[in-house]
């Protein structure tokens, strides 16, 4: 079965979706002070993060946000407070809001994450509120094993189906789907042609709820799945692709040089590497939703969204040739390397 996209991309909901950040990056902007210390004085994240002891990472992912929100003025990576915030968001102005953000603040569990994430002082959680520490761990139970795959499939199906009608695979005819969740990118692939095979390798419990969606999807002929842990185990090797979705996104730049080695050294020669990412601008700036996305991953994973010069560097890093760079679907680019032959 292959589907027909609708008539307008998804980037009207994706901009919606990440407004959700709008209020938390406020509140801990105000609850943790970052107003009063750029107040007069300049300072880029860097700096910030020198000053107030703070995570660089979660400060390179807020400061943008802050930016875009009309807060922060970036004068080449310094950032400073604008009228408004000075009127309105530090608090002991006359007319501050820290009243409304601090309720606000309470009330959500993403101001609390991104709190954690700035200071580095994390509480224990069950798991659900930053899912990739249990991928980490390669033990994932069923109940958010199916959490986390229908909440993935959901914004992820139509950028599936949007990558197959935008990007050649033409010379691909074996994909390793490296932790491919509901395997609806491999049945998008899947739906190109009879003569293409994929394979989903997700951790035990996701295989199982992916098989129940390749079924569903009527392409268990060309579909499987296989149980590997990407950390732990040796990667199935005889693929002349291997696709990675929303996966790079979630570990750090270190993680990400590991994962691109190992997929290196499984694929045929002049086997290919496919990233299916959010592309930040390379000033990292913009735009909205991608910056937004970047936030969330320093509150839920131990990532962030990349620039095409970085994912250049991490692919280059493992062997990886002739890489380039194409827009897929809405927001989403696809990245590729070679590996010679």
């Amino acid at each position: 079965m292959t589907l027909e996209l609708p008539i307008v991309d998804d980037t009207g909901v994706w901009g919606a979706w990440m407004s959700m950040l709008n209020v938390p990056a406020i509140s801990v902007a105000m609850e943790l002070k970052i107003f009063e210390s750029l107040d007069g004085q300049p300072a880029s994240a860097e700096d910030l993060a020198t000053q107030m002891g703070y995570q660089e990472r979660a400060l390179k992912a807020l400061l943008p946000v802050l930016s875009h929100l009309g807060f922060l003025n970036d004068y080449n990576g310094a950032y400073q407070l604008t009228a408004s915030a000075r009127s309105y968001l530090l608090n002991d102005s006359e007319f501050s809001w820290g009243g409304v953000f601090r309720r606000e603040g309470r009330m959500l569990v993403r101001h609390k994450l991104l709190v954690e994430a700035i200071t580095g002082k994390k509480e224990v959680h069950d798991g659900r509120d930053r899912p990739a520490e249990s991928w980490e761990s390669g033990q994932v139970d069923i109940q958010m094993a199916r959490e986390v795959t229908a909440f993935m499939h959901s914004h992820s199906q139509a950028s599936a189906v949007g990558m197959t009608k935008s990007i050649d695979f033409s010379s691909i005819n074996r994909v390793l789907d490296v932790g491919g969740g509901s395997g609806c990118f491999a049945i998008a692939l899947a739906g190109m042609r009879d003569s293409m095979r994929c394979t989903v390798m997700e951790l035990p419990a996701i295989c199982e709820l992916a098989q129940e969606y390749i079924a569903n999807a009527g392409v268990s002929e060309q579909v499987d799945t296989i149980t590997i842990d990407m950390f732990r185990a040796s990667w199935p090797e005889g693929y002349d692709a291997h696709f990675f979705s929303n996966i790079f996104h979630d570990w750090s730049f270190e993680t990400c040089r590991e994962l691109a080695k190992q997929s290196f050294d499984a694929l045929l020669p002049g086997g290919r590497i496919l990233l299916h990412e959010m592309l930040l601008h390379d000033s990292g700036k913009v735009p909205y939703p991608v910056i937004a996305f970047s936030l969330l991953m320093t509150i839920g994973t131990m990532g962030q969204q990349f620039t095409l010069p970085q994912l250049i560097e991490i692919l280059e890093s493992a062997g990886f040739t002739n890489i380039s760079s194409c827009h897929s679907y809405g927001y989403y680019s696809v990245v590729s390397g070679e590996k010679p032959v």
